[in-house]
């Protein structure tokens, strides 16, 4: 029965979605992809709000609820069924709205084969953007393989409109392999690859860390993108698209590039925080790959400090059968990059196996059963100085552990992920 009232709940909100948008006619930009959505959807977002009335997905609603959840301007009503009915009832009234928004920019991901494919009967963006693709990509678990991910994601670029623009990630191999899915207009942004908008050196700033900047060349002219409080080149990815789209829309590049640096950061993603005892920690909670994992160690084994470099390290999930050889290969790499690791979870014992068999000392090693153990043992440890990169899938709820080891100066519920009443009773 709930089953039943789910799907009839999905098919109200469609169906209202699609009056809104055949009565407004919004200019529509979808991104997809499998690493990153989130990041690059807030980044256009901060750039295209300086100059139109733009809406876009809140956090990551980017499933069969979520984006009619988005073009209707609600939020999702969790598992309270009244909530869910004055949503329903509220969605009937939005097409006779006044002050409708003139630009859509959605999030549109997929858990499994069907989801885009779905949404994209019905969704015809003007603008497509796909990110990256990992190796062994997020959510794969209900997937035959890797292939069937990126065609469930390319489902989004051959439903743009035939005016439309597909912004691509020429770095990324997967993202390039889409370009045959739509005669529509093509614009790529890469950091190692000849692009049209491209970033170039990409690197850390401040003492021992504060930020990340670049230069970003597109029309012949560079300008220079300062990114406080994140690291690395994935904030940097997440940017390029918000260049391609402000080009598209006539903004400057300038005003881009200040919109940028001061936005709102995202909470969970390459964040950096100050942690107690004067350390510093990267906030990296949201979610967890394999490919964003390896980035961020990457990261870590970049700054300098005087301190020590501390990972810990929570369960990747939905990688199937790739789920062993994934996390013994992150623990191999993370026994390269620190001086000490945690790991949180069951299959993160495997990451402990890599560490050793890379000749890391077994005291440098400890395994949580969850996240709050390691904040406990980090608590004991933290010295001025060190570093600590915090990473997870999103069930294992690695922002508790970040919690127990914040500065007293920062307000959890303003800079972490999951703080909403719905999350803290889970």
């Amino acid at each position: 029965m709930r089953d039943l009232i789910k799907r009839l709940v999905i098919k109200i909100l469609i169906w209202e979605a699609k009056a809104v948008l055949d009565r407004f006619n919004p200019f529509i930009i979808g991104v997809t992809g499998n690493l990153g959505k989130t990041s690059t959807k807030d980044a256009i977002y901060a750039v295209m709000k300086t100059k139109y009335h733009t809406r876009r997905s809140e956090k990551s609603l980017n499933t069969e609820f979520g984006v009619p959840l988005t073009i209707l301007g609600e939020k999702s009503g969790w598992g309270n069924p009244y909530r869910w009915l004055i949503i329903v009832v509220k969605g009937f009234f939005v097409p006779w709205s006044k002050n409708y928004p003139t630009h859509l920019i959605l999030e549109i991901g997929a858990d499994r084969p069907g989801d885009i494919k779905n949404i994209a009967t019905w969704i015809k963006p003007d603008i497509t953007v796909v990110t990256q693709f990992g190796q062994v990509p997020v959510h794969v678990e209900f997937f035959k393989d890797r292939e069937e991910v990126i065609k469930e994601k390319g489902y989004l670029v051959e439903a743009l409109k035939e005016n439309g623009v597909f912004i691509y990630n020429a770095d990324d191999n997967d993202s390039v392999k889409l370009l045959d899915k739509t005669k529509a207009r093509k614009i790529s942004i890469g950091i190692h690859e000849k692009s049209d908008i491209q970033a170039q050196n990409v690197k850390l700033y401040g003492s021992p860390i504060e930020g990340t900047e670049a230069d970003v060349t597109l029309d012949g002219e560079t300008h220079h993108i300062v990114l406080p409080e994140v690291a690395g080149k994935s904030p940097v990815y997440s940017s390029l698209p918000a260049f391609a789209v402000a080009r598209e829309l006539g903004i400057e590049p300038d005003i881009a590039a200040a919109s940028l640096r001061d936005s709102d950061k995202p909470k969970g993603r390459m964040r950096i925080l100050k942690g107690m005892n004067n350390s510093i920690i990267i906030d990296d909670t949201y979610n967890a790959s394999p490919k964003a994992t390896e980035h961020g160690l990457k990261t870590l084994s970049e700054i300098e400090t005087k301190g020590r470099k501390i990972a810990v390290l929570g369960d990747m999930l939905e990688l199937g059968d790739y789920t062993h050889d994934e996390h013994y290969k992150i623990g191999k790499e993370a026994a390269k990059v620190c001086h000490k690791l945690y790991t949180v979870g069951i299959r993160a014992r495997v990451m402990a196996e890599g560490a050793l068999d890379e000749k890391m000392d077994d005291a440098n090693i400890m395994q949580c059963d969850r996240s709050i153990d390691a904040g406990k043992e980090l608590v004991q440890v933290i010295e001025e100085g060190d570093i600590i990169y915090i990473k997870g899938s999103q069930s294992i709820r690695m922002e508790r552990c970040v919690r127990m080891i914040l500065a007293e100066e920062h307000d959890p519920r303003r800079v972490l992920v999951r703080q909403e009443k719905e999350w803290r009773v889970r």
